[in-house]
């Protein structure tokens, strides 16, 4: 080959390979505009002592957290008390928050980003709100969590400011949380399972499930049908555990939810002290289950289990709370949900 043939196909390749380089950039990205290095939210942090108000909103649902003097509650679940680290944390997560790249202006694009306006059930975006006593003083559109972020923090979000155009990649850590359980302290009972002794249910349809402690772990059916037999041991040892570290997906004060008479599954939980805890559970939806709760000191309780009763009494008696799925199972056994016909194959 001579030399000028060489070169010209040298040349076509090189031709080839950046018309590729040019039909993938066009197709793949986002339109990298430029890079930034300045604050997304100029200012902000010598007003976040101003904040009164934070609004958090997706296209399923909106949650208020407002100040109520040096604390913070969610205006949307009737006050019920808010974080207060969780507020500092979104605080610094926004006045940290710098602009790093440009990226799309075309809307049709935004979606990749979740940076979209919060139109139609599709939009995966999330419309942040800050508000002082004068009124805004934040709102962005935050999209997609980035780990593509140079610098200290070493991640980032898509965000665009509402009414512009410009979206950008921006880099820092801001977590908002969409979830109420992830704005409240989650924890609001803590029974040791190890102090449980006894557990009844009460089913609307009139069946009855009662256990009690045999040994230090394990429990045993005290109502046990003739000719059946436990399929496994650990699902009734596990319904000593439903106050254990008992944690809400959800909060409403009590009224909001409705418990219809023929629904109620009603669970009563008698410890070694002297302490009853009445439960009393409806699932709504089918998959959605939600609960009161009422503490109670038999004749044989010391002063102290008097005091935990008072307290515990204090904390939970305003509201009605939506409960994990396993702690539900747990609180709410029958008898065909743990045992079995010994002639049958195992259900499980």
């Amino acid at each position: 080959m001579s030399p000028k043939t060489f070169i010209g196909f040298a040349i076509i390749t090189m031709l080839v390979v950046i018309a590729a380089s040019f039909s993938i950039a066009t197709r793949y990205s986002v339109h990298k505009i430029g890079f930034e290095d300045k604050p997304v939210l100029p200012g902000f942090a010598d007003k976040v002592g101003g904040v009164e108000e934070i609004i958090i909103q997706d296209v399923k649902q909106k949650l208020t957290v407002k100040r109520d003097g040096n604390t913070w509650v969610m205006a949307d679940r009737q006050n019920y008390l808010a974080s207060n680290e969780v507020i500092s944390d979104l605080m610094l997560g926004l006045s940290e928050l710098r602009l790093r790249e440009a990226k799309t202006i075309k809307p049709k694009l935004y979606s990749r980003l979740q940076v979209e306006d919060l139109k139609g059930k599709k939009a995966k975006s999330i419309l942040l709100t800050v508000k002082g006593k004068t009124g805004e003083l934040a709102r962005l559109i935050v999209g997609k969590v980035s780990a593509d972020v140079a610098g200290s923090s070493n991640t980032g979000r898509y965000i665009r400011k509402p009414g512009e155009v410009q979206s950008w990649l921006a880099s820092g850590r801001l977590d908002i949380p969409l979830a109420v359980n992830k704005w409240v302290k989650p924890e609001f009972l803590d029974i040791a399972s190890s102090r449980v002794e006894n557990v009844t249910v009460n089913h609307p349809d009139g069946s009855k499930m009662i256990v009690s402690r045999t040994g230090k772990k394990k429990f045993e059916i005290k109502n046990m049908p003739n000719n059946m037999v436990v399929e496994y041991q650990s699902d009734i040892d596990n319904m000593g555990d439903g106050l254990d570290k008992l944690e809400l997906e959800d909060v409403m004060a009590v009224g909001s939810i409705k418990f219809p008479k023929d629904k109620i599954i009603s669970t009563r939980i008698t410890t070694n002290d002297g302490m009853v805890i009445k439960v009393k559970m409806i699932d709504i939806n089918d998959g959605n289950f939600w609960a009161v709760f009422n503490a109670e000191a038999d004749l044989t309780a010391s002063e102290l289990v008097k005091k935990e009763v008072f307290t515990i009494n204090s904390r939970v008696s305003k509201w009605v709370y939506e409960l994990p799925a396993h702690k539900y199972r747990y609180m709410s056994r029958k008898h065909s949900d743990v045992l079995k016909d010994p002639k049958s194959k195992k259900k499980k």
